[in-house]
């Protein structure tokens, strides 16, 4: 076992560790506590190559996000209990083992009902439910980079069985599933050491080639796909049985893999989200707000609900006045949210400072389309206040 002396790990070589000093002294105003760790900086050294004119503005914009109301370094402190997790069940289990310094995940890929949860689940409520996961996971590691003195990462395996090839698949494959993974790689920067696909389909050089051109570059050559004729045998070359799960076992008399996961539900199609008619811009229940492509706009507004009618990026800020230029994250912008939106996004916020609470939108990505936001406000003040 390596010592661990001042927080810093001897595994560490003394060039990373000069650049570690430095991108520390960088965002000293923004890191916490709890995510000042060597290793959780080095991760970001590693994703971008030790460019730190790209690295900085991209780690500040990830530490404002923790330090917003999402409160991701206590996020992991509380239970798993987002209405989406019983839909996407947890595959966190131990160490690879097989794999030194990495830990395992399983996601029932082919067994999730994706397109309900969608359509059941605002995308905000699904990003919500993600992030609880993926803090687990960086919280597991750093337990592990504590403990050892070595550099960890997540096995990603996703699990194919019973995935099916129609054209919802290849719509989220271009939309929701794509900003997911978008996400994941702005903001848990190497994080995730490879993605095993097992028990592939036939189909799967079509998705690949799909998705490939979708995913950036580093991510691309992290993934490893086993086939369905011998994935069984493959992975248990990479992980050990108590890693793997229960459910792949192909008899109970043979039981090969031991790790005991929930498997995840389906979504019952009559609980699926209805837009009611009466609520449109006509009625004026909701207002609209009209984004030219390539532009953004705002709105100075405490927003109930919106929705949109293609992708758009969006950000909840504090400013004091309207000229001011310091604006104050409150919810965080979150790029390539893919649209239109099927459940209106949703959200409430205490005000606990004067000023004006301003609601972001862009249309930056859009060369042609004129973005269409339907969004509702709800104020509910004191009469004192009013």
């Amino acid at each position: 076992m390596e010592v661990i002396q001042n927080n810093i790990s001897l595994s560490i070589n003394d060039k990373d560790l000069a650049n570690i000093k430095k991108l520390r002294e960088l965002v000293k105003e923004e890191l916490t506590p709890y995510y000042d760790t060597d290793f959780n900086l080095l991760r970001w050294l590693q994703g971008h190559h030790n460019n730190f004119e790209e690295i900085v503005p991209k780690l500040k914009s990830h530490l404002a996000m923790r330090k917003s109301n999402f409160k991701l370094d206590i996020i992991a402190d509380g239970p798993r209990n987002n209405p989406v997790h019983s839909y996407w069940e947890s595959g966190l289990t131990c160490e690879a083992e097989l794999t030194p310094n990495c830990i395992v995940n399983v996601e029932q890929t082919g067994a999730n009902d994706y397109w309900g949860i969608l359509h059941k689940f605002s995308l905000n409520e699904i990003l919500m439910a993600r992030i609880y996961d993926l803090e687990t996971m960086l919280r597991k590691i750093m337990e592990k980079e504590k403990e050892t003195g070595h550099q960890h990462s997540i096995m990603y395996i996703m699990d194919l069985s019973g995935l099916h090839f129609d054209s919802n698949l290849i719509t989220m494959l271009r939309g929701a599933l794509r900003s997911l993974s978008t996400f994941i790689t702005e903001h848990y920067v190497e994080l995730i050491r490879s993605f095993v696909l097992v028990n592939a389909p036939e189909f799967i050089s079509m998705i690949w080639s799909i998705a490939k051109p979708l995913l950036p570059e580093k991510t691309r050559q992290k993934v490893i796909i086993m086939g369905a004729s011998h994935w069984r045998r493959e992975i248990l070359e990479m992980a050990t049985p108590k890693a793997l799960p229960a459910f792949w076992n192909e008899s109970c008399e043979n039981r090969v893999f031991l790790a005991e996961l929930n498997r995840s539900k389906p979504v019952d199609r009559n609980s699926l989200y209805k837009s009611d008619p009466k609520e449109s811009v006509a009625s004026g229940y909701y207002k609209q707000l009209n984004v030219s492509p390539g532009k953004s706009s705002y709105v100075d507004l405490k927003v109930e609900k919106f929705e949109t009618d293609g992708h758009f990026s969006f950000g909840f800020y504090f400013v004091e006045d309207e000229k001011s230029n310091q604006w104050k994250m409150i919810y965080p912008r979150l790029n390539h949210i893919p649209g239109p939106t099927y459940v209106p996004m949703s959200g409430q916020h205490k005000s606990e400072m004067t000023g004006i609470y301003r609601l972001f939108f862009s249309n930056e990505h859009s060369w042609f389309h004129v973005l269409k936001i339907r969004y509702r406000i709800q104020s509910n003040l004191n009469k004192e206040e009013e």
